[in-house]
């Protein structure tokens, strides 16, 4: 299913807040130019954002970067919530002037913002603490709601309780914010992953032998770099299949595997689903 396109009606206050009710989830792939914030306050079902899918499980509070291809669909059965709820705030980069954010004293929050390209998901006691200030949001004054909202950025901008979401595979976004060397191996990975590049290739590259190249990636990914090639391969058949240009086969070889036994056992040890059950959650 190819995202739908949503146009958001920002209001006078130059960013939109509702709050949603809804008889079960149903809200189909879409993306949209804005930030959004997101706090699922009731509700059971699943979430998808860009290659990741999971459970709702009780409240989520997301943070997810622009046209990021998101949804999220209800569970059908007798345990099912009767009852979903949300409060949705959607945003653009400069709704607060066009270089607002690149001063030096919003530097926490513009890196935030850029974290959330590929969707951020918070945990406690961050999402507590801000979930109480969206749902007094609602029901405050502009000048007010906005000041509010940079103040929820900026807690959030300090958080360490987070996961991100949707991998690099995925999105192809690099973050800015690493060393420029780490990014130049990112993006050499990202530009020829779906040519035969092994550890050897990308340790020249980085001008390093094997054995010091493995260590260092190890240091600052936490990942082994056959781990991450993967990882990056799997992410980017995810956004293939959802696109449903290709059949799995096409999708195989174009993400740089050679043979389809290998790109379905990496698909269902990284994604824990085949290929062709994660393209039925689309249909």
């Amino acid at each position: 299913m190819k995202p739908l396109f949503e146009k958001v009606l920002l209001s006078k206050s130059s960013f939109l807040i509702k709050e949603e009710h809804f008889n079960r989830f149903d809200i189909q792939l879409h993306l949209h130019p804005e930030f959004e914030l997101s706090f699922i306050a009731q509700g059971e079902g699943k979430l998808n954002v860009g290659d990741h899918i999971s459970d709702i499980a009780g409240q989520e509070l997301l943070l997810l970067g622009p046209n990021l291809p998101h949804s999220w669909y209800g569970s059908i059965g007798p345990r099912s919530s009767s009852k979903s709820k949300q409060i949705v705030i959607q945003f653009p980069y400069d709704f607060l002037g066009k270089d607002f954010f690149n001063q030096h004293a919003f530097t926490r929050i513009s890196e935030l913002l850029h974290r959330s390209s590929r969707g951020l998901s918070f945990r406690d006691p961050e999402k507590t603490r801000v979930t109480r200030k969206i749902r007094k949001m609602l029901h405050m004054p502009d000048f007010e709601r906005t000041m509010e909202l940079l103040n929820v950025l900026n807690i959030l901008a300090q958080s360490k309780n987070y996961r991100i979401l949707s991998s690099i595979g995925y999105s192809s976004q690099l973050n800015e914010h690493e060393s420029a060397r780490l990014n130049n191996i990112y993006k050499y990975i990202l530009d020829n992953f779906r040519s035969d590049i092994d550890l050897g290739t990308v340790a020249k590259f980085a001008s390093m032998t094997p054995q010091a190249f493995s260590k260092y990636f190890k240091e600052r990914t936490r990942k082994n770099f056959i781990t991450f090639l993967n990882e990056v391969k799997i992410g980017y058949a995810c956004r293939l299949i959802t696109e449903k240009k290709m059949n799995v086969s096409q999708i195989c070889y174009e993400c740089g595997y050679t043979n389809l036994s290998n790109f379905n056992r990496q698909f269902r040890r990284i994604m824990n689903i085949t290929p062709s059950q994660f393209a039925r959650q689309f249909e």
